[in-house]
């Protein structure tokens, strides 16, 4: 009975540690949005996967592109930082700045 006890809280602490762990890691796919002259989003420029502190560097301070890029859209992006970074399914930032 000793050792039942002594396994379901070993157990638990690792279901506890796994799920703590893997919250704090939220990765998500993020972009640079385009915008017509219109104010309108036209396009967007993949910048890969964040995760954790990057995510929420990456959408509060912006992303620094380091070569020339051409979009989709057909624009040619120039290195600097850019501050409309988009990520999917993250609603902690606010684009209206």
């Amino acid at each position: 009975m000793k050792k039942l006890s002594l396994l379901s809280i070993l157990l638990v602490g690792i279901f506890g540690f796994m799920t703590s762990c893997s919250s704090s890691d939220d990765c998500h796919e993020c972009h640079i949005a385009l915008y017509d002259a219109a104010g309108a989003e036209v396009g967007e420029l993949e910048i890969g996967e964040f995760c954790g502190d990057a995510l929420e560097d990456v959408e509060s301070a912006g992303y620094e592109l380091t070569e020339v890029t051409v979009a989709e859209t057909g624009d040619t992006l120039q290195p600097g930082v850019y501050t409309d970074v988009h990520c999917e399914e993250h609603g902690d930032h606010d684009h209206d700045e």
